[in-house]
């Protein structure tokens, strides 16, 4: 798990070459005019689902990884906690769907980031996360999670 500004890319750059392109993608366009949904870039190897929603306490979100995509994070607006931890320390709530890609898990939120306009969170198979946990109060989040074939 990376989590940073987008202005500090360059620090991270090379990790993943479908990596890079996604920030490349996120640095030169603009996404205050698109629709929320799904947006292809590459194909199944690279695309971006631009969510909205309203913020909550963790207990009314879940843990989820996935297998097959690297999940890119990038806030347009608003502001949210993300907790994380390892695969190997939560159980398996739901089996690995492998049509959309995920894992439902439980665990403890023992970890989290708070993400802001202009963050990025860059997560891995082994990262479960859970996102949308408010920070102060609830409120709107605008994002683009990119899926980033492995």
């Amino acid at each position: 798990m990376i989590a940073d500004h987008i202005s500090n890319f360059e620090l991270y750059k090379g990790i993943n070459e479908r990596v890079n392109r996604a920030i490349h993608y996120i640095q030169t366009h603009n996404f205050s005019s698109l629709q929320t949904g799904i947006h292809e870039v590459e194909g199944e190897e690279l695309f971006f689902n631009l969510i909205e929603y309203e913020t909550k306490e963790a207990e009314e979100r879940f843990w989820e990884s996935h297998k097959k995509y690297i999940d890119l994070h990038y806030i347009l607006e608003g502001k949210e906690f993300v907790a994380h931890e390892l695969f190997e320390r939560m159980s398996v709530k739901q089996d690995y769907d492998e049509q959309d890609d995920y894992f439902l898990l439980d665990g403890k939120v023992q970890s989290k980031v708070k993400l802001e306009k202009g963050n990025f969170m860059l997560l891995y198979p082994s990262d479960v996360h859970m996102t949308g946990i408010k920070v102060d109060e609830a409120e709107k989040v605008r994002k683009v999670v990119f899926k980033i074939l492995i």
